[in-house]
């Protein structure tokens, strides 16, 4: 390898992008996790937050590890701006790889970082798996959302496809399905992010490959934080004309069940009762996980 190339090798450049929008309660975690994790840079997207989002995204751009950028349509038109974000990191900020990411996704790279995982691919797009973190719905609320979040399944439901997404029963609680895993990707080549961030399209053949990393997903937090997510999608989706009616499908459901039945009744679609998670528990279909709670160093915000 020419000294050039070993320069190239040693200084590669992962930039994170992050679309937030009303996520207080945990962004400051979110970047400090994923700087340590071996991001060099955050391209963050604001969705018109309301909430203090925005000033926390610019105390990091003050400190020189992030670039702030808004979209403020209402339309959740992702992959759209999740796209321009990613072009942007790769012309003017020269990334080598793009971890696209949701405020309530935390990558890890077990036994080592993810800027190491990246250094070593051989592929322009590594799958990495989602481990739904979640409570029991009835449970109070009591103390942060990391001391609660403990527990997922040990084998996650094969996702059927619902006749009526809408109105039919779940085999189980949502976050007990095998949910999409989320794309890590190579900037070289890259046109196109997809929607969620479950693929990417390139100007040449995707090469891809599974990766050792596992995605530790908060997306429930609290009953607030919830009831403002399922509006908030629910409603965003709907002036959506581009999307498929099928695309973010959970939102649609759970805005139609909070419209009908208050937000009890999509904690209790999302999660399990204390009843269900007891049983699952002890037949080891749910396990508690706490390697996430382990990891990280106290700057957790307040709660929502």
């Amino acid at each position: 390898m020419t000294r050039h190339g070993q320069v190239g090798y040693l200084h590669l450049k992962l930039i994170m992008t992050l679309l937030v929008r009303d996520e207080a309660d945990i962004i400051r975690t979110n970047i400090e996790f994923h700087l340590a994790q071996g991001v060099d840079f955050i391209v963050a997207v604001d969705n018109n937050s309301l909430d203090g989002t925005r000033d926390i995204l610019d105390d990091y751009a003050r400190a020189g590890v992030a670039q702030v950028f808004d979209e403020p349509g209402r339309d959740y038109a992702q992959s759209n701006w999740v796209t321009r974000a990613a072009l942007h990191a790769r012309e003017a900020l020269s990334a080598d790889w793009i971890l696209n990411n949701d405020a309530d996704e935390f990558w890890t790279a077990p036994g080592t970082t993810l800027k190491d995982v990246v250094r070593g691919a051989g592929h322009s797009l590594l799958r990495c798996p989602r481990l739904n973190m979640f409570c029991a719905c009835d449970d109070p609320e009591t103390g942060g959302w990391p001391e609660r979040l403990i527990y997922r399944v040990s084998q996650p439901v094969p996702k059927i496809r619902l006749a009526d997404f809408y109105n039919d029963p779940l085999p189980c609680p949502y976050l007990y399905l095998d949910l999409p895993s989320k794309a890590l990707v190579r900037a070289a080549g890259l046109t196109r992010v997809a929607q969620g961030n479950h693929g990417a399209e390139f100007d040449g053949t995707i090469d891809e490959a599974s990766a050792a990393v596992e995605i530790f997903h908060f997306p429930i937090r609290s009953r607030r934080q919830l009831e403002k997510k399922v509006i908030q999608g629910g409603q965003a989706y709907a002036a959506n004309t581009e999307l498929p009616e099928r695309a973010g499908w959970h939102w649609r459901r759970w805005y139609s069940i909070y419209q009908k039945q208050g937000i009890d009744a999509v904690f209790a679609d999302a999660c399990p009762s204390r009843q269900r998670l007891d049983s699952d528990l002890a037949a080891g279909g749910v396990i508690k996980d706490t390697r996430f709670r382990a990891r990280t160093t106290p700057v957790f915000d307040s709660s929502s």
